[in-house]
């Protein structure tokens, strides 16, 4: 294994991680990223979600406190400057992926948010 990768984050990353409803979340939430970062974990990757925007570039890891019922949130990160060459692993957002929010604000943060019909 190579050496971690530093991590970044959008600065409003650190409001998702302080509005996780419990101390439980967000140790997990920053256990996750720093998994990522030193290549213990991979997330799924994202696409061009057409009623989201174009995350193509960034991953999804699922997680949750409860063990009965599928995770109920998100962790969205990218791998800079690409996935190939990656140096940083900067954390996009965190939030519940109920009705897509979490990845509707990781598409606002990037400035790639769809707009509606």
């Amino acid at each position: 294994m190579g050496r971690p990768l530093e991590r970044t984050y959008l600065p409003e990353f650190a409001a998702d991680v302080r509005n996780l409803r419990d101390s439980n979340l967000q140790r997990r939430v920053l256990t996750i990223w720093t998994d990522v970062a030193k290549g213990r974990l991979r997330g799924a990757p994202l696409t061009d979600l057409q009623s989201v925007g174009d995350l193509s570039d960034c991953f999804k890891v699922y997680f949750d406190t409860v063990e009965n019922g599928p995770p109920r949130y998100r962790f969205v990160y990218r791998l800079l400057p690409s996935e190939v060459q990656a140096v940083h692993v900067e954390a996009v957002a965190v939030g519940e992926r109920q009705a897509l929010r979490v990845y509707v604000e990781a598409a606002r943060r990037l400035g790639r948010l769809n707009a509606p019909d």
